[in-house]
Parts: C-alpha cells; structure tokens; sequence
C-alpha cells in the first residue's frame, strides 16, 4: 500500500500545492522616504515650537509679554509721527515768524530812510526859507547890500578848498548893484600869525566882481601852503557906489556838504 499522500502512480499528491514552511515564508514591505521626511518636519516644528512656547512663557513669568511690547512699540511710533508732525508745524511757523520779522525790519528801515530824507529836505527847505525871509524881509529892517553866508568846501587837493559866499539885498530894493569881494585868510605859518590875500591863494588874483538885484552866489578856489594853519576868513564887500565896505570875520570850518 502506497504510502499517505501518493498517489497510484507513486507519486506524491498536491506537489504543486505544497504549503511552506515558517522559514519559507517572504515579508514584502513597502518604503515610503516621503512619509519619513514629513514626520521628522512635523516633530521638528513641534520642537521649535515648544521652545518658543517655552521661551515666551518663560519672558512671561519674568514680566515681559510680547503683546504688549507690541502694543506699545505701536503707541510710540504713533507719538513719534505726531511728534514729528508738530515739529514740521513748528518748524513752517518760525519761518513765517523770521520773514515776517524780516519784512518789518526791512518796512522799518524805510520808514526810517524816509523820514531822515523829509527832515533833510525839511532842513534845505528851512533853510531856503531863512534866505528868502532875509531878502524880503530883512530881521534888521535895513535895506541894501548884505553877505549872507560864506562856507569853505573841500577841493580837489588836500590843501585846496572852495570858498562860497552868498550876497543879498532887501526885494524892497529894485536897483542892481554892482560891487567886488576880496577875501583873505588869517592864521599861523611857521608858528608866527600870517595873512594870506586871495591874490596869493586864490586861483585868481583879482578880486570877484558881480552884479545883481536881489541875491548872488559867488565862489573861488583858494590853495594853502603846507606849512599855514589857518584860523579864520576875513571877507570884504565893496559895493561901486558906495564910500564904506562891508566886512566880516568867519572862523575856519570846513564842511562836506
């Protein structure tokens, strides 16, 4: 008898079918790198994210918190813009303030100017008055021929001066007049006193003839020598139809203008 599990052939049954053993058997597993990867980030993350959570509870315990560092670093960048904002205000009123300040003080100088040429003009005007006053109306009531004034002026050279007389004669008095100034200088040279005549001096040696009704400007040019310190300026009028002169002593004063 064949034994269990032949056939008639004397062949083993199932042979094609046999089960395999325990150290037979072959484990199929997959590999998925993807997958790994992924839990490694995510434990990554939940570490840095413990640290985190550890490092702010840790600020939080020592009194910092970060939502109110932001909260106040937010307030001042607001107190900053307002601040600076003031400022720029601050800034455009003082430059309006400075041209304003500016303005009046340029204003003010004008006023200043103006009113300093009304009172020069106002002084020509008087004094232009006085003169014609003295023509119509003489302070001493007398008529006839009379000097008025006499200035000394620079010249064109340190020791070169002009001499300017001013002759009138009352408007009462409708005759012309004829008549010649002679002038001289009185002063010291070499420490001793001298006079010098307009015939050395002057730039003409003869005296300055004129004629007129009611008022005359006469000038010459004098040159002094560099040794004469002078002190005075003797003047006289000699009108043609008359027997006396009329003379007049001035102290040396130059004058600009």
């Amino acid at each position: 008898m064949p034994p269990a599990g032949l056939g008639a052939g004397g062949h083993s049954r199932g042979r094609g079918n046999s089960v395999p053993t325990e150290s037979q058997r072959l484990i199929v597993r997959r590999y998925a790198p993807g997958r790994a990867a992924l839990i490694w980030g995510v434990l990554v993350v939940g570490a840095i994210v413990l640290l985190l959570v550890a490092f702010e509870a840790g600020r939080a315990r020592g009194g910092y918190s970060i939502v109110a560092a932001e909260l106040d670093s937010r307030q001042k960048a607001a107190q900053i813009k307002e601040l600076t904002g003031q400022l720029r205000d601050a800034q455009v009123k003082l430059a309006a303030n400075d041209m304003a300040r500016r303005v009046d003080r340029e204003s003010y100088a004008q006023v200043e100017k103006s009113l300093a040429d009304l009172q020069a003009r106002l002084g020509e005007q008087s004094q232009e008055l006085t003169f014609y006053r003295g023509i119509v109306n003489p302070s001493d009531n007398i008529a006839g021929l009379r000097i008025q004034q006499l200035r000394v002026l620079p010249g064109i050279a340190p020791r070169r001066f002009r001499v300017r007389i001013v002759l009138i004669q009352a408007a009462r008095q409708d005759s012309v007049t004829s008549a010649t100034a002679d002038l001289s200088i009185d002063g010291l040279r070499g420490g001793r006193a001298a006079n010098l005549p307009l015939a050395e001096i002057g730039t003409s040696s003869r005296a300055l003839a004129f004629s007129f009704r009611y008022f005359q400007e006469l000038e010459t040019e004098i040159e002094l020598p560099a040794d004469f310190l002078p002190e005075r300026v003797q003047l006289e009028v000699r009108p043609a139809k008359a027997t006396s002169s009329i003379r007049q002593t001035y102290p040396w004063k130059i004058e600009t203008t």
